[in-house]
């Protein structure tokens, strides 16, 4: 009953998401025949070397159509980690902030159950959302390019949105146990969002402070470096995956233990 009630409640926002992050994705990967290699000539026009590698475009092969791909995946990358924030902050919060935690933690259930059951459709709609995306980018190359295309590249970066929302998300999901309105967390973490957006940018601009990039989920995983290199980094899919547990882990611990009269 929790279960179907959560996946009926965030099912208007995973919809809303995954049709825009397709709808765009299939109007870049329509531009490859058009444009071809003189995107790069607009792109020279329009933004400096150093805005191009903080935006993951540097170094991409226009005449390769998985470089269009690249070339929004920071978009992708932000707008996912938006919505998975926006699911995970509110998952188990709005429960508090609507005053509804009292009867929800009276079921037969135990508490962990219930925490764990709606964090599961979270993470549900997060994989959904990255999987049809990854397959309407897949229908838009066979349709549209036809031939000559590679889809691991666009696997990796699929696989890259995914490990990076959670990480987003679950972060979120901790912020969230330390307050008790929903609208104010999910303010919050969507703050932290674009913070850790343009945070990634300014980075990007001085190599003095590269050291950071470890801070930033938008700084481990690059659309360009993916598409060119075919791989995607072992090290930053370990620091995510860390994140996200640690996160979860405690923001299971101090849910569990929190006053539903808060």
């Amino acid at each position: 009953m929790l279960f179907k009630r959560e996946l009926k409640r965030n099912l208007k926002s995973f919809l809303i998401s995954t049709f825009i992050c397709s709808i765009l994705i299939t109007y870049i990967i329509s531009m490859s025949p058009s444009f071809g290699p003189d995107i790069k000539q607009i792109l020279d026009l329009k933004f400096p070397s150093e805005m191009q590698l903080a935006f993951g475009m540097e170094g991409l092969d226009f005449n390769q159509s998985n470089s269009f791909f690249a070339m929004t995946f920071s978009y992708i990358y932000l707008f996912l980690a938006i919505y998975m924030t926006g699911v995970f902050a509110v998952i188990v919060s709005k429960e508090f902030s609507d005053k509804t935690a009292e009867y929800l933690f009276s079921l037969p259930a135990k508490r962990i159950n219930i925490i764990l059951t709606k964090l599961s459709v979270a993470f549900i709609y997060g994989f959904c959302s990255v999987l049809i995306i990854f397959l309407v980018s897949c229908l838009s190359f066979a349709l549209i390019i036809k031939e000559n295309y590679n889809l691991q590249p666009v696997l990796l970066m699929s696989v890259a949105w995914f490990m990076g929302g959670i990480a987003f998300g679950s972060i979120a999901f901790l912020l969230s146990s330390f307050f008790t309105r929903s609208k104010t967390v999910s303010s919050i973490s969507i703050g932290f969002v674009l913070v850790m957006y343009l945070f990634q940018i300014v980075i990007s601009l001085n190599q003095n402070i590269s050291f950071l990039k470890y801070i930033s989920p938008f700084d481990w995983f690059k659309g360009s470096k993916i598409s060119n290199s075919g791989e995607i980094s072992l090290t930053y899919c370990l620091i995510a995956i860390f994140v996200s547990a640690i996160s979860l882990f405690f923001g299971v611990k101090r849910f569990k233990t929190m006053d539903v009269l808060v």
